[in-house]
């Protein structure tokens, strides 16, 4: 019996497809070879050990079944026969009529051939047959599609058939010769030949995917990828777009990884008349070289720094609208180099920003800012829970014609939290802030940069104390299976009523948004350019309802008092009065289903409307909506020079069945009546395949690129990947 214990473990290793004819296992794997069947016989004339009746065999994971086992010790080979079957551990389970293999595992004979792989593929094949590292499939089919229920004969919704696959285990490669994929059993794709890195592959360089398309504009498209995998840290996707009517655009991205880092770069260029190709309009334009440069990289220094890069750049905004490129509609694209730090109760960082202005109503006088430093730290506590906390600001900002700013900033700040036994909040802060500015083509009559009217350059700073008091008291009410909680807030914040000298440039706040986000704040400015300066009141109440189950409805309103009327910040946000707008917040959330949130602003003297929000998210799977409503009135700030804004946009998504979906989404300007872009589609899926059908018309005009309407169709095929084809 010693003889076929030490032979059997063959046959486990040589079932296994895709690893059927080519797993290896270990020479140090001792584990022994357990056997069970109802007659075992050794014939020592002939020198052959029959196992025979419910053969079992296991050893580790794996599981072989046969009606015979048989071990030949002159021939040095090993047979399975009869309802052969084999569970590996990795959830495969192969089954075979009948199989023979050489016990130094270079020749083998396998008949048909049928496996269940652990997705549920399904892999058939009339013989196969291994010589060396060659294992050859004979008349192989392959379908990741779960049989017909009602008729499991049907064939399947799609399957890749062969007259030849090869699986060369030396090169870790698959070859189909003669292969069809057919679609309902009708074959719809013929390839004489093509291959792809077996299972034991994870990178391996190779064409990928193909995606097809045609418009108007560009004619024909097909985009073939091109994966390189250069090293294990690193590989090149290069992916040219080839069109009838424009010349190709060549793409790539690069992917490293490093130590403690990485790096990643999306780049292309064309040589083509983009205004011919966007407009129609080619007066006075010649082909001529456009590119973009999108860059990323992040690097840990050490446990408590790091550092990165991010650069975009285009040479032409319509190159990346034309041809569908990351960022063709961002109004500017930025870039960025930092490092930063963490240590215990600090945090600093070191920046350097550059942008590049894409939008037509975008000023070209765009500012590098370079370094802009800032350092936070905050003191552990005292005694009676009060502690210190420092800011530092170092910035250097520079344009080529307008304005050049040099600052320095530096704010100490000490903080009382107490709660009282009656359970009410408070918050008490003093803080001293000191800024040096000096600065050039600075115009004093406005707050917002300029390169026109007088000038003024110079030296110039300000001192600027501030005091913050906030007190809250939670009332908590439980009744049933709901709590409330109702808590007044009042807050009172005290500094000088000047502190923004006319020869200081608004650069960092030019954001006037008055709302309830920063109602409580001692400083609503979003930078530092600018002070939250004299004394004001503010107060409100926050409502909050939630119940067992997980829902949940809040209500927020406040309003300020202005003691001063000089404030920057009201001026900013246009509001003419000491007593502030109204602004608050609704969100009602009664379970999981169902979100709705309404943010508004009104003027408490007119009760006029300035700003209205409304997001509306919910519904079952078979009608699911989303909608956005936003109204804008056009004075809400100093730095707009529209009129009132509405915009309207819904989207609508149904799963019909566990198959079908469908979806529907439009945007609307309310105030000019003009739909802004409006699409839908349809999607199918199933256990194997995807079909997405989607139409998109977009009506916006730049000077670069018409209104334009598109249709893509998507197909993914299971373990093959998705085909797209666009029109």
């Amino acid at each position: 019996m010693r003889v076929h214990r030490l032979r059997v473990w063959f046959i486990a290793l040589l079932l296994l497809w895709p690893a059927a004819l080519s797993a290896q296992q270990k020479p140090e794997d001792k584990n022994p070879v357990l056997i069970t069947a109802d007659q075992i016989t050794y014939d020592r004339d002939l020198g052959v050990v029959v196992a025979s009746g419910h053969v079992e065999v296991s050893q580790n994971d794996r599981v072989l079944t046969a009606d015979t086992l048989t071990y030949n010790e002159r021939r040095k080979t090993v047979a399975a026969s009869g309802n052969v079957a084999l569970l590996d551990p990795t959830g495969n389970v192969v089954f075979a009529d009948y199989m023979e293999v050489s016990d130094d595992l270079k020749n083998a004979v396998i008949q048909d051939i049928r496996m269940l792989l652990a997705d549920k593929s399904r892999l058939a094949a009339a013989r196969g047959t291994r010589t060396g590292d060659i294992d050859v499939l004979d008349k192989g089919v392959y379908s990741p599609c779960l049989p017909c229920a009602k008729n499991p004969l049907r064939p399947p919704i799609w399957q890749l058939t062969a007259r030849k696959i090869v699986h060369d285990n030396a090169a870790h490669e698959i070859e189909f010769h003669d292969a069809w994929m057919e679609i309902f059993g009708v074959p719809v794709l013929y390839s004489p030949y093509f291959s792809h890195p077996d299972p034991t592959v994870k990178r391996k360089s190779g064409f990928l995917a193909p995606s097809f398309g045609a418009s108007g504009d560009l004619g024909g498209r097909i985009a073939i990828p091109y994966f390189w995998a250069i090293a294990p840290d690193r590989d090149l996707t290069i992916d040219p777009i080839i069109t009838t009517k424009a010349y190709p655009v060549i793409t790539g991205t690069y992917r490293q990884r490093l130590e403690g880092g990485s790096i990643n770069i999306d780049a292309g260029g064309t040589y083509n008349n983009l205004s011919k190709i966007g407009t129609g309009d080619a007066s006075g334009t010649h082909d001529e070289f456009s590119g973009y440069f999108f860059g990323t990289s992040q690097f840990d220094l050490n446990d408590n720094w790091r550092a990165g890069l991010d650069i975009n750049r285009t040479s032409d905004r319509a190159l990346l609208q034309i041809f569908g490129l990351p960022h063709a509609y961002d109004p500017a694209l930025t870039s960025e180099a930092y490092a930063e730090g963490f240590d215990g109760r600090s945090y600093a960082t070191i920046q350097a920003w550059d942008f590049q202005a894409l939008g037509s109503n975008i000023t070209e006088q765009q500012p590098l800012v370079a370094p802009l430093i800032d350092y936070e730290l905050v003191g552990e506590p005292g005694k009676y829970g009060g502690y210190w906390s420092a800011n530092f600001n170092a910035m250097a900002l520079t344009t080529v014609d307008g304005t050049d700013s040099r600052r320095l900033s530096g704010r100490l700040a000490w903080t009382l939290p107490y709660t009282a036994p009656a359970g009410d909040i408070y918050k008490l802060e003093l803080s001293m802030r000191a800024d040096g500015y000096w600065v050039q083509g600075v115009n004093p009559n406005t707050t917002i940069p300029s390169t026109t009217g007088n000038t003024g350059n110079g030296l110039t700073g300000r001192l600027f104390p501030q005091l913050a008091f906030e007190w809250r008291y939670p009332f908590v009410r439980r009744s049933g299976g709901v709590s409330q909680v109702f808590e007044p807030i009042f807050s009172f914040d005290a500094a000088p009523n000047g502190g923004n000298p006319a020869l200081i440039p608004n650069e960092d706040s030019l954001d006037f948004q008055f709302d309830e986000t920063n109602l409580f704040d001692p400083n609503r400015f979003t930078g530092l350019d600018q002070v939250d300066n004299g004394q004001r009141v503010n107060y409100g109440f926050k409502w909050s309802v939630y119940g067992n189950s997980g829902g949940h409805t809040s209500v927020l309103l406040g309003q300020s008092y202005q003691i001063n009327n000089n404030n920057s910040f009201l001026q900013g946000a246009n509001i003419p009065h000491q007593l502030t707008d109204i602004v608050g917040a609704v969100d009602v959330a009664p379970n999981d289903l169902f979100d709705a949130v309404y943010r508004f602003q009104v003027d408490a003297h007119d009760g006029a409307m300035r700003r209205q929000e409304v997001g509306l998210f919910g519904g079952p799977p078979a009608f699911r909506i989303g909608i956005n409503y936003a109204f804008l009135n056009g004075n809400i700030n100093d730095g707009s020079t529209a009129g009132q804004q509405q915009e309207f946009y819904g989207v609508l998504n149904s799963k019909i069945d566990d198959n079908w979906s469908v979806f529907a989404s439009g945007r609307k300007d309310l105030q000019t009546g003009l739909t802004l872009e409006y699409g839908g589609g349809v999607t199918y899926e199933n256990d194997c395949i995807s079909l997405k059908l989607i139409g998109l018309r977009t009506n916006y005009t730049t000077v670069d690129v018409n209104p334009d309407t598109r249709v893509a169709l998507i197909i993914g095929f299971k373990n093959l990947g998705n085909y797209g084809l666009s029109f």
